[in-house]
């Protein structure tokens, strides 16, 4: 069993487990056990799933709908289980629930290469299921669900981090993590702009118009939320998914595989060989995902989950993180180099 961490326990605490609340799930429970931020219960149909979710019912219909949508040609991602009155939901004390069958597997290892190769094939294949689910998603709510542009995430990111630089500058005491923020904040400022006019001269705009190129985008491709077995790999936790390019969720996989690896370069190569064994990246893909890994990320993330208190850490949490993101800057500035040559070849 995992270690539940603090936080873990203080969100698990807030659970209804309640025999009431199981009789209006129409589940017969056996047991339950805490994993991560969800409990596994065994009931007489199998373990399951029981997650309470942060977001509202249109987003739990969004993320069903477009999980059974991919489940038509590619069966190894999960999806929610049908309650009562036919609902993939229940809504209890003004919180919302969702069940889910447990998929069989481990966590994949991102140190081996094997299994990241195996994962980026899974990407493409999860990708190419989808396609047409834009077009499905529109005719179903008469809405567009296309993601808001990427200039427009730039341009929050630069304006946020202005914002804090602005309230770190007005501070009477500063602690060392404030010292460290606005030691390093203009630098990044300034690699947000280089970012910004690169991705006006690219082919993005292009690259959004044309439709094969728009998919099911999961945005949270870490390695807790792939499963392994024989092989075989599944895709959990879709919590996050949007509709945008394909090239954003290769971006988000390269990235979380090999920020902890000292930038690894050849891991890179192997998770795009990985992914184009099912589906070949265009040059002008290339280019973008160029972009999206210049993109300061980390320094941006922790600077904002300390500052708008988006996640419940200690301050000591914060700052070794924040800390451990600089100290690991001179990779990726290496990593950038070597892929920016490659890319010449």
């Amino acid at each position: 069993m995992n270690k539940i961490k603090y936080s873990e326990k203080k969100y698990l605490c807030n659970y209804d487990l309640s025999l009431e609340f199981f009789n209006e799930l129409g589940i017969k429970v056996n047991d339950i056990v805490p994993l991560r931020k969800v409990f596994v219960i065994s009931t007489d149909d199998g373990n399951k799933i029981l997650k309470k979710v942060n977001y509202d019912i249109d987003k739990v219909n969004l993320i069903s709908d477009s999980l059974e949508y991919i489940k038509k040609t590619y069966k190894n991602v999960i999806s929610y289980n049908k309650l009562k009155n036919n609902l993939n939901y229940k809504e209890w004390k003004k919180d919302i629930y969702v069940v889910m069958d447990i998929l069989d597997g481990r966590e994949v290892s991102i140190s081996n290469p094997v299994e990241v190769s195996l994962c980026a094939k899974n990407i493409a294949l999860m990708h190419k299921a989808s396609k047409g689910l834009r077009e499905y998603l529109s005719e179903k709510y008469n809405k567009d669900f296309l993601d808001i542009s990427l200039k427009e995430k730039f341009q929050k990111a630069y304006d946020e981090l202005v914002y804090m630089k602005n309230l770190v500058n007005n501070y009477k005491y500063k602690n060392e993590f404030d010292t460290l923020f606005s030691n390093n904040i203009n630098k990044y400022l300034l690699e947000i702009r280089k970012v910004q006019d690169k991705l006006e001269k690219s082919s993005y705009e292009k690259l959004r118009q044309d439709k094969e190129l728009i998919c099911l985008c999961h945005n949270d491709l870490a390695y807790h939320n792939f499963l392994v077995k024989n092989k075989e790999i599944s895709i959990i936790d879709f919590d996050f998914m949007t509709l945008d390019l394909r090239i954003m969720d290769v971006a988000d996989f390269i990235l979380k595989s090999i920020k902890n690896a000292a930038y690894d370069v050849n891991k890179m190569l192997l998770a795009i060989e990985g992914y184009e064994s099912v589906s070949s990246l265009r040059n002008e893909e290339k280019e973008l995902l160029y972009i999206l890994l210049e993109f300061p990320q980390d320094f941006y993330n922790i600077s904002r989950d300390y500052y708008y208190k988006r996640k419940n850490w200690d301050y000591d949490v914060y700052l070794s993180r924040l800390k451990a993101k600089l100290d690991n800057e001179r990779f990726r500035y290496e990593f950038l180099d070597v892929y920016k040559a490659h890319e010449r070849k």
